[in-house]
């Protein structure tokens, strides 16, 4: 039996945060969104070389579509995929050192927890995983 295919439908909403507000949405997630969204703006709004600013995912289609469409635009990647690289790159060390250290099974979600919120216990458990690195 085949595995079941699945079909992805993407729409890309476009915000000014300024203002809180939705200027545009499109379907689809690639560079040809980026210049649907700068063909609507300049035809309703204004000017995309006035457009200094683009908050989005890390996607190349994305960041290619911005430089190419919105020339002044730096792009600020959203604090989701960030923080999930980075969780993905602390888990991977720990994965790594615990093939060296014992200290450090069991102990994945409180690398992954932010500090104030630690138990007790867990700050201990911590603590101790540090010494005994």
């Amino acid at each position: 039996m085949k595995p079941l295919e699945q079909k992805h439908n993407y729409v890309s909403v476009f915000v000014d945060l300024d203002k809180s507000k939705g200027i545009h949405v499109c379907e689809g997630r690639d560079s040809e969104t980026i210049g649907s969204f700068k063909d609507d703006y300049e035809n309703h709004y204004g000017s995309a070389e006035k457009v200094t600013n683009f908050c989005c995912d890390m996607s190349p289609a994305f960041i290619s579509g911005i430089k190419s469409n919105f020339k002044n635009a730096a792009i600020t990647f959203d604090r989701f995929h960030v923080m999930k690289l980075i969780n993905e790159a602390v888990d991977q060390v720990r994965r790594e050192e615990q093939a060296h250290n014992g200290n450090l099974k069991k102990t994945r979600y409180i690398w992954l927890k932010n500090p104030e919120n630690l138990t007790e216990k867990q700050k201990k458990e911590l603590d101790h995983s540090k010494i005994c690195a």
